[in-house]
């Protein structure tokens, strides 16, 4: 299994492009996955989830699937051994 690595806000927001409030505004309308809390006061993305909403991105599909395939991102992280 290859290693599960955490990214920052300010390196989604680098990747991504736009700023943090256009991305928590998407995050709630379920166009971009939640984050995860790793601390008290940290939080971050699996960079393999942010790199697959990049890719998808890429392929122009329509917001109803973009909101499917970000589901099934969260869903997998609660399935996935440990």
């Amino acid at each position: 299994m290859s290693e599960l690595i955490f990214i920052t806000l300010p390196e989604v927001l680098r990747r991504k492009g736009g700023g943090k409030s256009t991305l928590y505004a998407e995050i709630k309308k379920g166009y971009f996955p939640k984050p995860i809390k790793l601390g008290l006061r940290r939080i971050g993305w699996p960079e393999h989830e942010v790199d697959a909403v990049m890719q998808f991105f890429l392929r122009g599909e329509t917001q109803n699937e973009l909101k499917a395939f970000i589901k099934k991102l969260e869903t997998n992280r609660i399935h996935k051994e440990v």
